[in-house]
């Protein structure tokens, strides 16, 4: 039971955080990104969603296959593994142009910006992916049963739960 709970819990948690992190994300592409504080700033948003997606999508991923959920087991394995490759590619990338970048290098500015707008974009394409996957393992989720057992007809009635 309280490995489903703490499924369902770590499917709540990601889909906040990953709404948030474009929620928080788009706002950000005002910016010029010339700057060294505007990188600096873009780049610890990166870092910090990533240091939040990854465990909680490790923790969601072990507790959904203890719990015999196996297809979220696997959706929630991917967006824990896409984060940590995610991590390394887009957060070390933009650590390399930060440290070369000038206000003036328009080249080295459209890298990090095009860096910026990938790592939104492949968030965005993990949220759908996502939430398509929890349409398609509803049933893994809610669980109906008749009560009472082995009734038949109008007699019975269906209840339905998230946690059996």
């Amino acid at each position: 039971m309280l490995l489903k709970i703490m499924s369902l819990v770590s499917i709540m948690l990601l889909l906040f955080w990953m709404m948030y992190f474009i929620m928080g994300g788009l706002p950000l592409l005002i910016l010029k990104h010339d700057a060294a504080d505007d990188a600096r700033l873009v780049r610890g948003f990166f870092q910090v969603h990533y240091l939040i997606l990854i465990p909680i999508a490790a923790i969601g991923a072990l507790c959904s296959a203890v719990a015999g959920r196996q297809l979220l087991a696997v959706a929630i394995g991917c967006i824990a593994l896409v984060g940590f490759a995610a991590r390394h590619m887009i957060v070390s990338r933009m650590d390399r142009l930060r440290t070369t970048m000038q206000p003036t290098d328009t080249f080295a500015i459209k890298k990090f910006r095009k860096l910026h707008v990938t790592g939104l974009a492949l968030n965005a394409v993990l949220l759908v992916s996502f939430l398509s996957t929890l349409g398609f393992a509803s049933a893994e989720i809610i669980s109906c049963t008749q009560q009472p057992p082995g009734c038949q007809g109008d007699a019975c009635r269906v209840q339905c739960s998230l946690l059996q």
